[in-house]
């Protein structure tokens, strides 16, 4: 009978020790989505890391007016000097939406933004990012980053974000 007890014993301090050592291992160490060239041109180009990834909002760059989806000449200029800058690093995947402020219908709105998301991509995918490793949105007035109280406010809103993924 007392066999039986340290058989079991030792079975008991055998698993016992097991568990101990599976809890020791450190889980593997998850590689990060973009190296440090990548991270210091996002950041060299404006973009800041969120919870989405790393994003890049045109709203100071490129402003839309008032019903417009069409690129400026410095704007299409700014999209292709960041659209240089991520591809020297490597970077080729991204989400491109588009914004209004709160003026006119909201189905027209999310048509218009979507255009506006479209051009972008457009001319992201001439200055040689691959167009079909960019996706679109047309989020309409659904995210305003200010307020569309004012004048100024409001063409904050119609703008262009960018968020860069990993492949």
């Amino acid at each position: 009978m007392q066999s039986i007890y340290k058989q079991l014993r030792r079975v008991f301090l055998g698993l016992f020790m097991l568990g101990l050592l599976a809890a020791c291992q450190s889980t593997p160490e998850k590689k990060p989505l973009f190296n440090a060239e990548q991270v210091a041109t996002l950041k060299e180009q404006g973009f800041n890391q969120t919870e989405e990834g790393w994003e890049l909002s045109f709203t100071d760059k490129l402003l839309f007016d008032f019903g417009a989806s069409s690129l400026t000449a410095p704007s299409r200029a700014a999209i292709q000097k960041i659209s240089a800058a991520l591809l020297k690093v490597g970077i080729t995947h991204m989400r491109v939406e588009g914004h209004t402020d709160n003026e006119g219908a909201e189905v027209l709105n999310n048509k218009l933004s979507l255009a506006r998301a479209n051009v972008v991509a457009d001319a992201m995918g001439v200055a040689g990012i691959p167009r079909g490793n960019i996706t679109v949105k047309g989020l309409g007035m659904s995210k305003p980053v200010a307020s569309n109280a004012s004048k100024a406010g409001k063409a904050e809103n119609r703008r262009v974000t960018v968020i860069v993924s990993a492949p």
